[in-house]
This record gives structure tokens, sequence and C-alpha cells, in this order.
């Protein structure tokens, strides 16, 4: 335990369920000094149940905010001990509601003066130590609610991942590994087509000459990723040829690069910034989606055989 406290909140869950633990144990033992045949983990739904009964499994569970499963396994338990039973619904017999038997009813008037010196306790203890913890709970979950702590951990290491990534700009010593990024991609999902050999085999005069930009990711000294920006002109502007080589996926490269690629076009007085993709491609979907691209109507035929959708980005 002494580690746990010293890992502080990087051990929060661990102590929290130490805690929820050592309360239920404590409960425990206040059953079976009274001799009842009751353990806490029962209490939630047998109170729901004294007060709302009958009820089906699905109502119960959206109730309590427990899983389906986790009230059929506490149904289960309590069947067996004679506390609660199923009977059927009237209108669909099929359907199983969950209620109190005789001898569950006889045991709520024998176990309320308990939960009254439960509740007692609990007050007890958190006038003790100085804090209204139902409060702080309350505050803690209302967050949860608004960002999940799943959400929250999921952002630092993307942010931790992206920061590992270096950015640099095309040099002619890296338009071979240009060409096979994205060769890597195009052979994996469709073919190598005449428009992207065109572009591939000679970047610096249809992208760079045409006031383009060719970035690479690089993770630890290796160049792992590329996009390309094009100019159109008119202060409008196409993310193209982005490659991320699949040992390197799911690092926040290619994150970065679209990044990266969107902010060159508003330094350009850009206006908007277009691209094309395909259904195929769940992850760049995700990714142009995340950074607020949404999908349009194509003004002309695309360049390219494979099936493509349009997405766009407005730059102000």
């Amino acid at each position: 335990m002494k580690l746990i406290k010293q890992l502080e909140n990087l051990a929060f869950g661990t102590r929290l369920r130490l805690l929820t633990e050592r309360v239920l144990q404590d409960g425990a033992k206040v059953y079976k000094n009274l001799d009842m045949d009751f353990e806490p983990r029962w209490f939630a739904l047998f109170y729901l149940l004294n007060e709302n009964s009958p009820i089906a499994v699905t109502e119960a569970a959206a109730m309590l905010g427990y899983t389906q499963p986790a009230i059929t396994q506490t149904a289960s338990l309590m069947i067996k001990k004679g506390l609660i039973k199923t009977i059927k619904e009237k209108s669909d017999t099929r359907k199983k509601l969950l209620s109190l038997t005789p001898r569950g009813k006889e045991m709520v008037t024998t176990l309320k003066p308990v939960w009254k010196a439960f509740e007692e306790g609990t007050n007890e203890l958190f006038k003790d130590s100085g804090f209204d913890m139902i409060m702080v709970f309350d505050k803690i979950e209302r967050e949860l609610d608004r960002k999940d702590l799943f959400t929250r951990i999921t952002e630092k290491i993307k942010y931790s991942q992206s920061e590992q990534v270096k950015i640099i700009e095309y040099k002619p010593e890296y338009k071979k590994v240009f060409k096979e990024l994205n060769y890597e991609w195009l052979n994996k999902y469709f073919s190598v087509e005449e428009q992207d050999k065109k572009i591939l085999t000679d970047p610096e005069n249809n992208i760079l000459k045409k006031g383009g930009h060719i970035f690479f990711g690089m993770l630890d000294e290796e160049i792992v990723g590329t996009t390309a920006l094009l100019n159109h002109g008119n202060k409008v502007f196409e993310i193209a040829k982005m490659a991320v080589t699949e040992k390197a996926q799911g690092r926040q490269i290619g994150r970065k690069l679209a990044v990266t690629a969107i902010e060159k076009a508003r330094s350009k007085k850009g206006t908007k910034i277009f691209l094309e993709t395909n259904r195929k491609l769940t992850s760049a979907l995700s990714l142009y989606r995340g950074l607020g691209f949404e999908q349009v109507e194509a003004n002309e035929p695309s360049k390219y055989e494979r099936p493509t959708i349009m997405m766009e980005l407005k730059l102000n």
C-alpha cells in the first residue's frame, strides 16, 4: 500500500479499487456480525427492487448504471438465497422480470435499521475526513461524463507520440523515399496509376516548381511518412500523396504531416484545401474528419481511375 500511495495520481484507479474493497469488506463484517445472510454488493439491486418491483433486467441496469450481465449475475446469487425471484411479464411471457420474494420483503424490515447505521457511519467518516465525498464523486462523475478518462489518457498519449515526430521538407536525396512510401500503400490497397507515376517520378516539376511543398515525417532519425501540398492557384491547395509506412502507423505521424500541410496553406493565405481519398482508407478518413475536412461533391472528374471521394477544409 505504501507504494500505491507514493504513486499518487498514477495509481488512482488501483487505490480507488482498494478503498472500495475495504469498505465492502467492512460492510460484509457488519452483516456477518449481525448473523445476516446478505452481501454489500447486493445492496443496490436489492434496494431498487424494494422500491420498484417487478422490474426488467435491462431497466434495472439502466437505473443503476450497471451492465446487464452484472445485474444477471447479482440476481442469480440472490435468487439462490431466496431473496428475489423471476416472474413472466403478462404482456410478453418471454420477458422475465425481477421481484422480491416474501423472504426478501421480510428481510427489508430487518435491514432498514442497519442501512441507517451505514448511512450515519459514512456521514461520520466524511465529517472526520473533512470532505463531502458525495460532492466530490458528483464532480468527478460530471467531468467523466464531459470527457471520460479513456479520452483524456488517449489524448496525452497521442500528444506524446506527436512530439516525437520531426517534420522536414523535401530535399533531392529524399526523392526515392517519397516514391517508395507512396508505392507501398498504393500497391497494398489499389494499384499505381499513370497519374501517380507522373507525380512520384518527378515531384520537383509537378509539385515544387508549381508552388507546392513536400513534407516528411521522421521517427528516430528515419523517414517513415510523407505528404505533399499542391498549389492550384487562386489560394486553393490540395493535400496529396499522404503515406506512412506500415510499421510506423498509429504514431500520429499522418496527423502531424496533415497539420503541417494545413498550416503551410494558411501561411500562404489559402482560402481552402481539398483532398481525394477512398472509403477503404478508414484511418485516413477518420484523420481528415478529425481535422475538420468535410465531404463535398466534386466539381470535375477525378484524375484517378480508383474510386475517390472529395473532402474540403475551409481556411479562414
